[in-house]
């Protein structure tokens, strides 16, 4: 009983995991694995080293302290920063091989700074704005761009990127369709003016799935690879198309019953009084609350799993604990198994299952677990 609570991250699945996307991918297509929010709650260095056994060798996060702990990991493995890198930290990723994605101007003059400071070359992928309207430079701009990088004789332009807004709704394509004109026609003025892009990507998980046009040089697999579908309508649409990939979650989060005890009818149950009991009930107390993640909106709404019985969250999800309603679970004891997403015997807990209660996305679901708790990786 060495946890009190934890995350066990199932590595033949995500193995597998890693394996059906590969399969699905167009000649020359690279799989980059996307391990930014802590590997999606999963835990990054767990997640890398999977990966890196299942034959990964690209990865992406968001910001930069994440690809230096990478790098060490993996010393040759083409790591790619997805967010915004602030100027005094570009000379350590150019000193580490860190590929920037950048979409502002004063970062390749800084970049080219820092590269000859150290005598190595800088690497970066431009973000191109097709739609989405977060990071990237508008078509607008692309010239001058181009212009500064050609004067930059320390920057290299390994690649371009853009980020689908909506490809999640198969059942209208259209705004997916024209960003990804968009990039293309882009890409190749880019070309036109003799660059060489090693690295032209923007399929994202439900892209490398439904859309092989998409794949280009790269891919950048995200909540797939944890065995998680980016939507309903994708997972439809790939079974309606008999599309095979068989995704597994491969993240368990487990605790243990803190304490049991009994109350009579009519009790009120924890903070604001919001949920009494309707019957005389077993109660049991769980470590777990909205600090380790576990969202206070599926209060008197979420279920755990013990002894493979479904069990009621009754009352507020607290800060770090949560209790649970055991009347008809035999047994019931204090350090007992609890578990909050995962299977136990015929039942399942699922991310999405906890997104739809709380109004949510699995995304959410998963990244915000508190990634100081402990994550032990297993094999099933």
């Amino acid at each position: 009983m060495q946890h009190r609570t934890w995350i066990e991250i199932d590595e033949r699945a995500l193995a597998r995991n890693i394996e059906n996307l590969t399969s699905l991918l167009n000649e020359g297509a690279r799989f980059c694995a996307v391990v930014k929010a802590n590997a999606y709650g999963h835990g990054l260095k767990e997640v890398v080293q999977i990966a890196a056994r299942a034959g990964v060798d690209a990865f992406a996060v968001d910001q930069i302290d994440d690809a230096i702990k990478i790098r060490k990991i993996l010393p040759s493995a083409m790591i790619m920063t997805l967010g915004y890198v602030m100027q005094h930290r570009l000379h350590d990723a150019v000193s580490h091989g860190i590929h920037l994605t950048v979409y502002n101007k004063e970062t390749i003059e800084k970049l080219e700074e820092a590269a000859v400071q150290i005598a190595k070359k800088a690497y970066l992928h431009l973000k191109l704005e097709t739609g989405t309207a977060r990071q990237g430079i508008q078509e607008i701009e692309l010239n001058d761009y181009l212009d500064l990088i050609k004067r930059s004789e320390h920057v290299e332009l390994k690649g371009i990127s853009t980020h689908f807004a909506n490809i999640e709704d198969t059942s209208d394509p259209s705004f997916a369709t024209h960003q990804f004109q968009t990039f293309c026609e882009l890409k190749e003025k880019i070309e036109k003016q003799g660059f060489h892009l090693e690295f032209s990507h923007c399929a994202c998980s439900a892209a490398i799935v439904l859309y092989p046009d998409t794949h280009d040089h790269l891919v950048r697999a995200g909540i797939s690879l944890y065995g998680v579908w980016s939507s309903a309508l994708v997972e439809k649409t790939a079974r309606k198309h008999n599309i095979y990939c068989d995704l597994t979650p491969a993240l368990t989060w487990k605790t243990r019953i803190a304490q049991v005890k009994s109350f009579k009818a009519g009790t009120p149950i924890g903070y604001g009084l919001t949920e009494a009991l309707g019957r005389q009930s077993r109660i049991a107390v769980v470590p777990v609350g909205y600090f380790d993640g576990y969202d206070r909106a599926l209060s008197s709404a979420g279920e755990v799993l013990i002894a493979g019985s479904r069990c009621k969250v009754i009352g507020r999800v607290c800060m770090n604990m949560m209790m649970v309603d055991v009347s008809h679970v035999p047994n019931c004891e204090q350090g007992q198994e609890v578990i909050l997403i995962g299977r136990s015997g015929r039942h399942a807990i699922t991310a999405d299952q906890l997104a739809e209660l709380a109004n949510t996305i699995s995304y959410e679901i998963l990244a915000r677990i508190n990634p100081e708790l402990p994550r032990i990786v297993v094999s099933t």
